[in-house]
C-alpha cells in the first residue's frame, strides 16, 4: 500500500515582515547608549505551565440512536509544567553572545466514560481491511481514550545586542534547532462481551536556522519590557504507524514515513524583566507555533459506515504551546562602565 506525501505550505512571509520592520528602526534611530558592559559566562532557568493548543486528538464518534444525535469525541488536553535551561557565554556587547538551549514538554491525558443509547465508532485508525470497528451496545459501551505528547528542542543562538536608544536596546539572533514531537493515542472500548483497541504512534525530528530579533525598553534601572519573535526553518522527517485489534483477534496495521518534511516555527514572547545586580528575574507570556512537525503522517482511513474515519476529523497541520512563565537569570563575570557613542 502506499501513501500520498502532503506538501506543506510555504509561509515566510510573516518572518520576513517581523524582521524587516525591527530593522528599519535600527537603522532609524542612532546608537548612543551608555552604561554597563558585561562579560563573562549565565545561566538561565525558566519555569512554565504550558497549554497544548489544537492537537484535535479526535479519538471516536458516539451515536444516540434514541434522539437521535452524532457526538464527536475529542480528549481535553491538559495544561502542564515546562522548563527552559540555557547557558553561554558573552563577549560583550560589541561582539555579542553565545547562548545553548533546552526546553522540553511532556503530557498525559485520559478519558474514561460509559456512553448509552447506541453505539461508539472509534476513529484512530479509520476504515480498513476488515472494515470499520464499532462498539455497539445501547445499555452502555465502556470505554478509555488516551492521549500522550512529547516535544523538546536544543537551541544554540548567537546574539548581538544594539543600542537603539538612552533606555532601548535591540539584539539580532542567529542561530540553529534541533528539535522533536511524539504522539501517541489509544482507545479501549467493551460492549460487555469483547474488548476493542485502537492505537496509534508517530515521531518527528528536524534540524534547522533560527532567526530573530528582541526588543527591550527599559523604565526604570531596575525594570524593562522585552518583546522577541524568533523563527526557525526545519527539514524533518517523520514516520507513524496506526493499528485497529478486534475481540476475534483480527488485526491490521497501517504505517507510513517521510524523510523530506518541511517544519517552521515561530516563537514569540512578552516579558516584564527586574534586574539587580548579577541576577535577573522576570514574568512573561510566550507561544510557540509548531509546523510540519506535527501533521500526522497516518491520519485516519476515511469511507466504510457512520462516518468512520477522517471524514469528520479536523485536517492538522500546525498546533501551539502556549506558556505563562517565570525564570531568572545569574551572570558570573565582569561588568564594566561603557562610554556614550
Amino acid at each position: 500500500m502506499q501513501f500520498s506525501k502532503r506538501r506543506l505550505p510555504c509561509t515566510p512571509g510573516p518572518a520576513v515582515a517581523v524582521i524587516a520592520i525591527l530593522a528599519m528602526l535600527a537603522i532609524a534611530t542612532p546608537a548612543s547608549a551608555a552604561g554597563k558592559d558585561f562579560k563573562g559566562w549565565f545561566v538561565a532557568l525558566d519555569l512554565a505551565t504550558t497549554q497544548p493548543n489544537s492537537l484535535d486528538q479526535h479519538f471516536a464518534n458516539h451515536f444516540d440512536f434514541t434522539v437521535p444525535t452524532q457526538e464527536r469525541l475529542v480528549l481535553d488536553n491538559d495544561s502542564d509544567f515546562t522548563y527552559r535551561a540555557s547557558i553561554g557565554y558573552s563577549w560583550g556587547s560589541s561582539l555579542g553572545s553565545l547562548k545553548v538551549s533546552y526546553w522540553s514538554f511532556d503530557n498525559d491525558d485520559e478519558m474514561t466514560d460509559t456512553l448509552t443509547g447506541g453505539g461508539v465508532y472509534p476513529t484512530i485508525f479509520g476504515y480498513g481491511y476488515y472494515g470499520g470497528m464499532y462498539v455497539y451496545n445501547p445499555a452502555g459501551v465502556d470505554f478509555t481514550a488516551t492521549g500522550k505528547v512529547q516535544a523538546s528542542s536544543i537551541d544554540l543562538d548567537y546574539v548581538r545586542p544594539i543600542a537603539t536608544g538612552e533606555k532601548a536596546t535591540l539584539s539580532w539572533l542567529a542561530g540553529l534547532r534541533v528539535a522533536s514531537y511524539e504522539e501517541d493515542q489509544t482507545f479501549t472500548g467493551f460492549d460487555g462481551v469483547g474488548t476493542y483497541y485502537q492505537a496509534k504512534h508517530f515521531e518527528s525530528d528536524g534540524m534547522g536556522l533560527r532567526v530573530g530579533a528582541a526588543a527591550e525598553f527599559g523604565f526604570t534601572n531596575h525594570f524593562s519590557l522585552v518583546s522577541s519573535a524568533v523563527f526557525s526553518f526545519l527539514q524533518a522527517d517523520t514516520e507513524g504507524i496506526s493499528a485497529q485489534l478486534f475481540p476475534g483477534g483480527a488485526t491490521e496495521s497501517n504505517q507510513a514515513t517521510d524523510d523530506n518534511l518541511r517544519g517552521e516555527m515561530r516563537d514569540f514572547d512578552v516579558k516584564a524583566v527586574w534586574s539587580y545586580g548579577p541576577i535577573d528575574y522576570w514574568l512573561g507570556y510566550s507561544m510557540s507555533s509548531w509546523d510540519g512537525l506535527v501533521a500526522d503522517p497516518v491520519p485516519a482511513l476515511g469511507g466504510g459506515f457512520l462516518g468512520i474515519g477522517s471524514a469528520d476529523a479536523r485536517s492538522r497541520d500546525d498546533i501551539s504551546f502556549n506558556s505563562l512563565h517565570a525564570g531568572i537569570k545569574w551572570r558570573f563575570g565582569k561588568t564594566v562602565d561603557i562610554p556614550p557613542n
